[in-house]
């Protein structure tokens, strides 16, 4: 392992022992004041197809900042791993959700074309105000990020902000951060 990854390895544990405990009154009541300042927010509104993640029992989670979407309008499209790809692909959220190639739902609507995706609100373990995010270690939304125009929205608690995430070569940034305090264009 180099230092890179042993930085990073690092960063998640230090960031994760300071969440809020998931489930929990604080974790519930940050992640649904989170989702309703994006919601509300300019990028929301700008946005005609928007991909969110299916969020993990640890995330801040994003089904009522799909059913606001939704009722404003919006087409919501959720991302699918393609065994063997690090670009996620993405899905309409018509249908059912299925336990994808690393465990989490993916839905199993028809596709759409990474240039039809107008905001993609991606997770995070950390973010820093750079715009650089570190998620889980496998390269699939800096991939993505990468092939795509979209604008990158950083989902996360204000407990996973931090002064600085190691970057690395192939890590793309964020440009914007939205947290259950505050929404910040970068």
């Amino acid at each position: 392992m180099d230092s890179l990854d042993a930085e990073k390895r690092a960063l998640r544990a230090l960031v994760r022992a300071r969440m809020p405990a998931p489930g929990s009154e604080a974790f519930v009541a940050a992640s649904v004041a989170a989702q309703e300042r994006l919601a509300s927010s300019s990028l929301a509104a700008g946005a005609r197809v928007v991909a969110l993640y299916r969020a993990l029992p640890s995330e801040c989670g994003t089904a009522s900042l799909a059913a606001a979407l939704q009722a404003a309008g919006k087409e919501i499209c959720y991302p699918v791993v393609v065994p063997g790809a690090r670009c996620l692909e993405f899905r309409r959220a018509a249908g059912v959700f299925v336990s994808g190639a690393l465990g989490i739902e993916e839905p199993t609507g028809s596709p759409v074309a990474l240039s039809d995706i107008d905001l993609v609100v991606a997770p995070a373990v950390a973010v820093d105000a750079r715009g650089v995010r570190l998620g889980r270690g496998k390269g699939h939304y800096d991939a993505t990020l990468a092939a795509c125009r979209a604008f990158p929205v950083a989902l996360v608690f204000e407990s996973q902000l931090v002064p600085e995430v190691p970057l690395g070569e192939h890590d793309r940034r964020v440009r914007a951060i939205c947290t259950e305090a505050r929404l910040l264009l970068l």
